[in-house]
């Protein structure tokens, strides 16, 4: 038995992005930059210079990932679809680490997102307030005991004014070094996920009124199916079908993207394990506020181009089949042209065929006037025969007229 070819790469795949086992107290800083056209390779290349500037040693180095760290600083790169995020920690203190003023000045790619995280152990008798207020001021703080109870985050969700980054505070009530980890990553993700999930807002904010004049042209044109010319209808439908699928090539691989970056969200959210505290507004109740009327337009709109696509189909379907019964009507009357000109034809011919009679009668007195010549030698027996013969030709008539007529009925009647 030989190993499948993918075995190796898929092994790889579900230990590619391992979770850091963290301890309070860290500062963390977590940006996501969209490639905007850089190349893998590029972005690799810019990220092993930022460890060499920070003196990091490597410590996992896939095409994908890669992670670096030592005794005060650790950084953690990952490769995703259309973006990559950089996770910068400094270990042991609650400072933010920085990033190098001359890296971010040459870092290939457009700057996301990002979120700043000061981590730090439960203090009884701290003033949370104090806390609260030096980092968020007068903004509205949400808050929730997480991953069962054993720690709490606070944060307002806006963006600081001088890192454009969301400031997060999480406190660490028995977390356990893997489980710090976890939550770690997953607020660093929820953060990521929702802006990227994002980037089809304003997408489905331009192409709604499209839609709506797509729709409005439809309806108009669904109206007239039967008035006018089928042909003249089909023509516009073609049109219109050629706008929409170039509208739906536009925009389905950005919704589509946008919903699974949604339900990333969620699922995210649900891996906090969030416990609500009275006063305070949970993630959860955040994102269903703030992110559900973004994810439903997005999806209005996706789904209003398939169904518009579908009500163009039936519309077009509608439209031919009133051409094929238009083309079915004009062969049943070719055909209905030619059968009466088949039959008058036929009727014609049973007319001539009646003068027919004539000329065999002619031949069948020829003939029997020949025989009788040849077998009566008796001359006054023969002229007998011949003034009966001659006699008799009326009656021959109208026996082959009477005999044509039969043949000829059958063939009038059809």
């Amino acid at each position: 038995m030989r190993s499948h070819p993918l075995r190796e790469q898929i092994i790889a795949e579900v230990h590619a992005r391992p979770f850091q086992k963290l301890q309070a107290p860290l500062g963390m800083r977590h940006i996501a930059v969209v490639y905007d056209g850089a190349p893998l390779k590029e972005i690799q290349q810019s990220v092993l210079r930022l460890g060499d500037m920070l003196g990091l040693k490597e410590t996992t180095g896939k095409s994908r990932f890669w992670q670096a760290e030592n005794a005060d600083l650790a950084l953690r790169f990952e490769a995703h679809h259309e973006f990559y995020t950089l996770t910068l920690t400094a270990l042991n203190t609650q400072e933010l680490p920085q990033l190098p003023d001359e890296w971010l000045a040459c870092v290939p790619g457009s700057f996301l997102c990002g979120a700043e995280i000061l981590f730090r152990t439960h203090q009884a008798n701290a003033d949370e307030d104090a806390w609260l207020n030096r980092h968020f001021g007068d903004y509205q703080v949400n808050s929730s005991m997480v991953m069962s109870g054993v720690g709490q985050m606070w944060t307002d969700f806006y963006p600081r004014e001088d890192s454009g980054m969301v400031r997060v505070l999480v406190e660490d009530r028995g977390l356990q070094l893997q489980q710090a980890g976890r939550l770690l990553q997953r607020i660093c993700e929820i953060e990521t996920y929702r802006h990227v999930a994002l980037l089809a807002l304003p997408l489905a904010n331009e192409v709604v009124p499209v839609i709506n004049q797509l729709e409005a042209e439809l309806v108009d044109l669904s109206t007239r199916v039967a008035l006018e010319e089928p042909s003249v209808l089909l023509h516009q439908l073609m049109n219109l079908a050629e706008r929409l699928e170039a509208l739906s090539a536009k925009t389905s691989n950005r919704f589509s993207a946008a919903d699974a970056y949604f339900a990333l969200v969620n699922k995210r959210i649900g891996e906090l394990r969030e416990t609500r505290i009275e006063g305070r507004q949970t993630v959860e109740q955040f994102m269903d506020r703030r992110l559900d009327p973004a994810t439903r337009t997005c999806r209005t709109a996706g789904l209003r181009i398939e169904q518009l696509s579908r009500r163009l189909a039936r519309t077009t379907q509608l439209v031919r089949s009133q051409v094929d019964l238009s083309v079915e009507q004009q062969n049943r009357d070719m055909l209905s042209s030619l059968s009466k000109r088949a039959g008058e034809q036929l009727r014609l011919q049973a007319k001539l065929e009646s003068f027919s009679i004539i000329v065999v009668t002619y031949y069948a007195f020829d003939l029997i006037d020949r025989t009788l010549r040849n077998l009566v030698e008796n001359e006054e027996h023969r002229h007998l025969m011949e003034a009966g013969l001659s006699l008799s030709v009326p009656f021959i008539a109208l026996m082959l007229w009477l005999y044509i007529r039969r043949l000829l009925r059958g063939v009038g009647e059809d």
